[in-house]
């Protein structure tokens, strides 16, 4: 476990999230934008508790602002950046991170 991940567990699985989608972006030569509703949805159905304020606010910190550009409140879209992050992240553990968030959401009970 890095640093960062025992600091800001939220950041490290939106990084986690984030190298994800710009992955797939990148393998299948899409723009490298999301909508923020987007976004934070899927980072909420993988478990993650963010709000369109929290991402906001923590795209101008490590380790999120080396994956996407600041976020100002309200906007509308995400902008993944070309840069890496300060702590690197190997795509498989990206995909770990996903799919770990993923299992657990599954066994939680949401009413839905």
């Amino acid at each position: 476990m890095r640093i960062n991940e025992m600091a800001d567990p939220t950041a490290s699985r939106l990084l986690g999230v984030a190298q994800f989608l710009l992955g797939r972006a990148e393998n299948t030569n899409g723009k490298k934008q999301i909508n923020t509703g987007t976004f934070v949805n899927i980072a909420q159905s993988l478990g993650i508790e963010v709000t369109p304020q929290t991402l906001a606010d923590l795209s101008n910190q490590p380790p999120l602002n080396g994956v996407i550009e600041p976020i100002q409140p309200g906007a509308d879209t995400i902008t993944f950046s070309n840069g890496q992050p300060d702590v690197a992240m190997p795509v498989d553990q990206a995909q770990n991170i996903v799919a770990t968030a993923a299992k657990s959401a599954a066994k939680k009970d949401r009413g839905v």
